[in-house]
């Protein structure tokens, strides 16, 4: 009898076991994995859609597709473009609003009746939200720049009662570009991005711009070295760092988004001298 009572235990303990890890199948190796985009999500979001698309591409052979709400496991919204509705929907699943909304580029993930719901502040945090099952799913950072291969899965799962929120302990996070000339810059304009001398192309920022992204950053201030093409003169950089929802600033001696180096031509301006040229300097400003 007490050989018994300890196989039934252990029969029991199985069954809890198994049931907790089963959780909720995201990816069963049956079909693709679906996801709910929200219409009136940021363009950073569907960027990120795309990314997370081609993610499960490397790690399941097939890409993720888009279908609507009720047929979609993982379920997607963006806060600051929620409906009323949808925000009582999402407090009545438990999310606590209030305090996501008080988090800088924040998100959060919860388990509901099967369903995975990924909830962002704005565009960036439904995006690192997304991202963020990405990486649980084995999905590098460095996928792409590290050339880091995910292992292939044939079963994607999150526990039942899974939950997590998430958000940034510093408002500005990115990256400086510096001494551009010896390697990216040649390796853009040669290579991957063939262009003009100088040119860092827009192409190459989206692959910087999409690391950002996995690495929960929003801002950067390109190079600025001579030679390297200002980043606002370059065509389609503004567009890709807009869609991606990074941030642009500018370092060192370039005030007001102007690139000096580039930018300010002696013979035709006279001395970058704000006391002895102060008109001249003005009008390159507000230009």
């Amino acid at each position: 009898m007490k050989q018994f009572h300890c196989l039934l235990t252990l029969l029991l303990l199985c069954i809890s076991h198994t049931a907790t890890a089963t959780g909720i199948c995201w990816y069963d190796g049956s079909g693709p994995v679906k996801l709910y985009v929200p219409e009136k999500a940021s363009m950073v979001v569907k960027v990120a859609s795309q990314m997370f698309s081609d993610d499960m591409l490397a790690v399941t052979g097939r890409k993720s597709i888009t279908v609507p709400e009720k047929n979609a496991t993982i379920v997607l919204t963006q806060l600051d473009r929620a409906s009323a509705a949808q925000r009582r929907q999402l407090s009545a699943k438990g999310i606590d609003i209030k305090k996501l909304e008080s988090l800088t580029d924040g998100f959060s993930i919860i388990t509901d009746n099967k369903k995975i719901y990924v909830t962002g502040t704005n565009g960036r945090g439904t995006a690192y939200g997304l991202l963020e099952l990405s990486r649980q799913a084995g999905v590098s950072p460095w996928v792409w720049w590290g050339d880091v291969v995910p292992q292939p899965q044939n079963r994607l799962a999150i526990p039942h009662g899974y939950t997590t929120m998430q958000g940034a302990s510093v408002e500005y996070r990115g990256i400086f570009l510096n001494d551009e000339d010896w390697s990216l810059r040649p390796w853009s304009y040669r290579n991957y991005d063939k262009s003009d001398f100088g040119n860092i192309g827009a192409r190459t920022y989206k692959r910087i711009f999409e690391l950002l992204l996995r690495l929960r950053a929003n801002a950067i201030w390109p190079g600025m070295h001579t030679g390297t093409k200002a980043f606002f003169r370059t065509e389609g950089a503004k567009a890709m760092a807009d869609s991606c929802g990074i941030v642009i600033g500018t370092s060192h001696c370039e005030p007001l988004l102007r690139n000096n180096v580039d930018e300010w031509n002696h013979k035709e301006r006279g001395a970058f001298n704000y006391i002895t040229n102060k008109d001249a300097v003005q009008k390159y400003w507000i230009e």
